[in-house]
């Protein structure tokens, strides 16, 4: 199994940006601002994500950049909730899988997120677990209200899952925002205190880099961001095409479109070099 980068993050007090792909445009312009910073990065599939690409042509896609490029760039499936489509993305290349049961009784979670962190760790696969429910709607997963991660069970649910990483809930939440996020600092610190498995942040969109920063200070190793890219990738459209109506090159309005999605993700990477503004 390849070690897991989220371990050399977290000792280096830096965290790997994971990001939500659609297109192989995404998947270049978030390399090249990963490059330019020299950080690892997650290229991230969605349920729909890897069904609309095959979760084959998805991974290939990925280690095509990931051999081109001089930084790790790894395959992770977000946020499943299908076992079946969760093991086929691990026997068909991903490097990483998300098996998210949140919004499942706690035992039952349990027990389904161990039974699949076996299977995929036979085959040289990462997993990341969930416990607590993350408010908003990312795939399946909706929800009106958050639950916050109970510091009481984290520390039974890595033991007996196996899992390599566990997204909490702290106060963020998927989608935009409405009002200030407010990150619940004391529960991540009690969390850290007590997690041995690295801690993701999901819903980074919207989240003040001062908050990031100091979450990556405290402990957290992977934030996962999407619907700021989905927006710069609607905005790039729009705006090209307003300006440049009659131009039929296609190879330039995607490489305007790319740099418009590498500008996007790169705010956010040196946010997870330390630096705490996201303009």
């Amino acid at each position: 199994m390849r070690e897991n980068p989220l371990l050399k993050a977290r000792k280096e007090h830096y965290a790997i940006g994971a990001f939500n792909v659609n297109t192989f445009d995404e998947m270049v312009a978030i390399a090249d601002a990963a490059a330019q910073v020299k950080l690892p990065v997650m290229l991230m599939a969605s349920m729909s994500s890897a069904k609309f690409f095959t979760p084959s042509v998805f991974a290939d896609l990925v280690h095509t950049l990931d051999r081109s490029y001089p930084i790790d760039i790894i395959a992770h499936l977000d946020h499943c909730t299908d076992p079946e489509l969760l093991l086929t993305c691990a026997r068909e290349g991903f490097d990483s899988v998300m098996y998210d049961g949140s919004h499942t009784p706690y035992q039952d979670n349990v027990r389904v997120t161990g039974e699949l962190a076996a299977q995929c760790h036979s085959l040289g696969v990462l997993i990341e677990g969930e416990l607590g429910i993350i408010a908003g709607e990312e795939g399946p997963v909706k929800s009106k209200f958050s639950e916050f991660t109970d510091p009481d069970c984290a520390g039974d649910f890595i033991e007996k899952t196996g899992i390599d990483s566990l997204a909490v809930s702290i106060g963020n939440q998927h989608g935009f925002y409405k009002g200030e996020p407010k990150l619940q600092f004391e529960l991540l610190e009690e969390l850290c205190g007590i997690c041995t498995a690295p801690l993701v942040l999901h819903g980074g969109t919207g989240i003040p880099g001062s908050d990031i920063a100091r979450a990556i200070r405290m402990g957290i190793c992977k934030v996962n961001v999407g619907t700021e890219i989905r927006a710069a990738y609607a905005r790039g459209i729009l705006d090209y095409a307003g300006q440049h109506a009659d131009d039929a090159d296609v190879r330039k309005f995607v490489t305007y479109l790319r740099s418009r999605i590498q500008e996007t993700a790169g705010r956010y990477m040196e946010c997870f070099l330390g630096k705490e503004d996201i303009q």
